[in-house]
């Protein structure tokens, strides 16, 4: 893998000023990770094609076979976990609980399922391995970003984590993410977690940005600034995804994957 030059960076930004365009039939894609070859990626939305379920985007849309592509059972933890077959289930959920998966296998990938909680796509273009986050308030405060990061670190080395490439996808950002003063309490001492939480909200309720949180664990992990960015829109604003925080118990989940092709230049 390598990058290719004209990425872009776009940290905590509001819902209004994401960086990525939404490419029909609706999913986002990340300058940055579109910017390093031998991978695809995708963060999903709401399918538009009905009853095609994942499996079936993941073909048709991706030319990915979703037998490759590994996923979890996601519990809000900070368990990392390194892709093994059964992870791979078409469609459905994997066999294995945590809340990160890696893989550095040529021709396999790596996915979660969010509705409101950031899905964070990693890759080490050096290596090349490619990981696939589920960052909610309970993982970004266990320490999930770093977790993944670390574990990484260890298994590559330094210099693969200053060369890593991250984005986080859409999510409920701060318009719209209400939080207790409990949860407050447990963000607060993140990294970036004082400027990622504003109190302006009805009833003077506090509101947190999730995903300028996850960009600032992976700061503080040692990933360079300009190698991480957001990718898409509040999903509580955008009906083009699914929200639990909008829909309740109705709602889907969306997937977003990142995938190794093993063909690299």
């Amino acid at each position: 893998m390598r990058r290719v030059p004209g990425g872009r960076r776009g940290r905590g930004l509001p819902c209004t000023g994401w960086t990525a365009p939404v490419i029909l039939p609706r999913f986002v894609q990340s300058p940055l990770l579109r910017s390093v070859t031998g991978v695809y990626h995708a963060f999903l939305g709401v399918d538009p094609v009905p009853g095609r379920g994942d499996a079936g985007r993941l073909r048709t849309v991706f030319s990915v076979p979703p037998s490759r592509v590994g996923t979890l059972r996601q519990r809000h933890t900070a368990t990392v976990l390194e892709w093994v077959e059964a992870d791979a289930v078409p469609g459905g959920e994997g066999r294995r609980e945590g809340d990160a998966l890696w893989t550095a296998i040529p021709g396999t990938g790596v996915g979660i399922r969010t509705a409101d909680c950031v899905p964070v796509l990693i890759v080490l273009p050096e290596v090349p391995a490619c990981a696939a986050v589920h960052a909610g308030w309970r993982g970004l405060a266990a320490g999930i970003i770093g977790e993944t990061v670390r574990r990484l670190g260890e298994r590559f080395g330094p210099d693969a984590i200053r060369g890593l490439v991250g984005a986080a996808g859409p999510s409920a950002r701060g318009c719209c993410y209400e939080i207790g003063e409990e949860v407050a309490d447990l963000l607060r001492p993140l990294p970036g977690g004082a400027r990622s939480l504003s109190r302006g909200g009805p009833g003077g309720k506090w509101t947190a940005d999730l995903a300028a949180l996850a960009l600032e664990g992976l700061a503080a992990a040692g990933v360079p600034p300009g190698n991480c960015e957001t990718a898409g829109p509040c999903t509580v604003c955008s009906h083009a995804f699914h929200s639990y925080r909008r829909e309740k118990s109705l709602t889907g989940r969306q997937l977003s994957f990142i995938y190794s092709t093993g063909s690299y230049p």
